[in-house]
């Protein structure tokens, strides 16, 4: 079954060997399409992988117990949606019982007109721009927890866009509360880093892995077929 499950995607895949994982992580080649130059990456996807974030979350939230003293009157903090499964079971085994949400858009949920809502820009290298928004609930959360500071969790760091968006968004956060100090990040801990880092984050990241360096080449050198050549035929 395991087997089956590894080949759910067709194309050339890579194993990821994780310490402490007693099995490797199998993941498919992708190309990334620019304007500037195309990028092929292993994929690190944990949408739906129950067992890969449980296995996963249980080695991060050790690290974290290794790591961080006093771990328990921290907040945890990450970007929806790739590192919202993995989040929770880190969260659930440090027996942390909220965590706190940057959105990648504002949602008609946060009530924007009447209730605050804070978002930056980002630059992800997988993501393209995007913007990361935090609503009434997440600042709040957030802000109870500052004097002990807060933890980034996070799936795979590559370049730091994101991760610097989000440091971004916490500033922002403490001025709009009148905070006299900043939130204080403890640490950023993902799955995997990937590539080399263009920016240069002010806290340490630890990871489990890291993944294979991304494959670049000049836009247009890769024919890619039309969408409609991917897509089912009407019945």
């Amino acid at each position: 079954m395991a087997d089956m499950l590894d080949s759910l995607e067709t194309g050339e895949h890579c194993r990821l060997e994780v310490p402490g994982l007693s099995y490797p992580l199998i993941l498919p080649w992708v190309w990334l399409f620019g304007d500037e130059q195309d990028i092929r990456i292993a994929s690190l996807n944990l949408i739906g992988k129950i067992r890969w974030n449980q296995d996963l979350g249980r080695l991060l939230a050790e690290q974290i117990r290794k790591t961080v003293p006093n771990f328990e009157n921290l907040c945890l903090i990450t970007v929806v949606e790739k590192a919202l499964q993995l989040a929770q079971v880190v969260a659930s085994e440090l027996g942390i019982e909220d965590i706190a949400v940057a959105y990648n858009r504002v949602k008609p949920h946060m009530e924007s007109s009447r209730r605050p809502v804070i978002q930056v820009g980002a630059d992800s290298a997988t993501s393209g721009v995007k913007f990361v928004a935090l609503y009434e609930r997440d600042i709040n959360l957030l802000i109870s927890k500052a004097p002990q500071g807060l933890i980034i969790i996070d799936d795979v760091v590559t370049t730091g866009g994101t991760i610097s968006a989000l440091i971004d968004l916490l500033d922002q956060a403490a001025h709009f509360k009148k905070l006299q100090h900043p939130i204080l990040v403890k640490g950023i801990f993902c799955v995997a880093e990937e590539g080399p880092r263009r920016r240069t984050l002010p806290v340490p990241v630890y990871s489990l892995a890291r993944l294979p360096d991304p494959v670049l080449r000049r836009p247009g050198t890769l024919k890619q077929k039309p969408l409609q050549e991917g897509l089912w035929p009407k019945p």
